[in-house]
């Protein structure tokens, strides 16, 4: 049996019943759950979700609003992901598989490779990308080692002994730094992905080039028009969440089959906000994670701040003589 999870904030809700509306489609036998990482008290009077819903009162979270103060709300679900993810593989003994989906994704196929092709696999990971950068676009390929090589978007567990040790040593390393700072090696808890290879045995990579299409990789993805991707992550094209923002390489207008599924996924969200939740869902503020979200500098903002940085760094080379007395 597949378990599917998803975490995420009230304001992600419609999210999140997209992503779960897509998974009935395709993986109609199996169950889908929603860690809802925000004040429950905050829902809109009435709303009934239609799948069952995982209350951040659950979980046993240390310093629970030391980590509030200190995060934005992105860090702050970043923050709680694993403690969510190992709670879901400790109360649902009869999951072989837990399967973690970003609210912002979109399944268009089923995934069958999870049960032949990675059938043997302790955790399952997408890399950011498949192909070396040829152009000189932002992000290069420095940035993507700045904020790790595998999207944390999605990750694929298979009940093991290795799997339990795995979600205890990243849950014990992720909830006090969860930090979004790429400049210095952090980044929520995605970064920390990058080690597993390393750490853990029966770790694989995905290189299915339809799965997991972002912002991020669709210069390199060719895919037939009829079969299109196996599943699709909206983070950074349908919201403004992520650290892609400023990026220069994917112009959507050069992508008229992602640009078309792109308006159809908009469209059902807005439908999931309207009937499911509340015209004033924008106007509820996340509970937790008190920190202002600074988005990504762009433009003329972006090397204004980098002619600074060079100015600085070059200040602190020059050699100032000493006044000899």
């Amino acid at each position: 049996m597949i378990t599917f999870l998803t975490v995420c904030t009230i304001r992600q809700l419609p999210q999140a019943l997209a992503l779960g509306e897509s998974l009935k489609r395709h993986h109609a036998t199996e169950e889908f759950l929603i860690g809802l990482c925000d004040d429950e008290r905050q829902l809109p009077a009435g709303f009934q979700a239609p799948f069952p819903i995982l209350f951040l009162t659950e979980l046993s979270i240390p310093n629970q609003e030391v980590l509030s103060q200190q995060y934005t709300p992105a860090e702050f679900v970043a923050a709680c992901k694993p403690l969510f993810i190992q709670y879901v593989y400790q109360q649902r003994g009869q999951s072989d598989r837990v399967i973690y989906l970003d609210p912002s994704i979109y399944l268009y196929q089923p995934l069958h490779e999870l049960t032949n092709r990675y059938a043997d696999a302790t955790l399952l990971l997408t890399p950011h990308l498949l192909k070396p950068l040829v152009d000189r676009a932002f992000p290069d390929e420095k940035y993507f080692q700045n904020i790790g090589l595998y999207s944390s978007g999605f990750l694929g567990l298979r009940r093991t002994p290795e799997t339990a040790r795995f979600l205890d040593w990243w849950s014990q390393r992720v909830p006090e730094r969860a930090f979004a700072q790429p400049c210095d090696g952090m980044y929520t808890d995605q970064i920390w992905l990058m080690l597993t290879p390393g750490l853990f045995e029966g770790v694989t990579i995905v290189k299915n080039p339809g799965w997991h299409l972002g912002i991020w990789n669709l210069h390199e993805r060719t895919l037939p028009e009829a079969a299109g991707p196996v599943f699709l992550n909206y983070k950074g094209l349908a919201d403004q969440e992520g650290d892609f923002q400023a990026q220069t390489r994917v112009r959507l207008s050069t992508y008229p089959v992602i640009k078309n599924l792109l308006r159809d996924y908009q469209n059902r969200v807005h439908s999931f906000n309207r009937a499911g939740l509340s015209t004033s869902l924008d106007a509820i503020a996340p509970a937790y994670g008190r920190q202002p979200f600074k988005p990504p500098l762009r433009g003329w903002r972006k090397k204004s701040v980098e002619t600074v940085r060079q100015t600085i760094e070059f200040i602190e080379t020059v050699d100032i003589p000493r006044k000899m007395n």
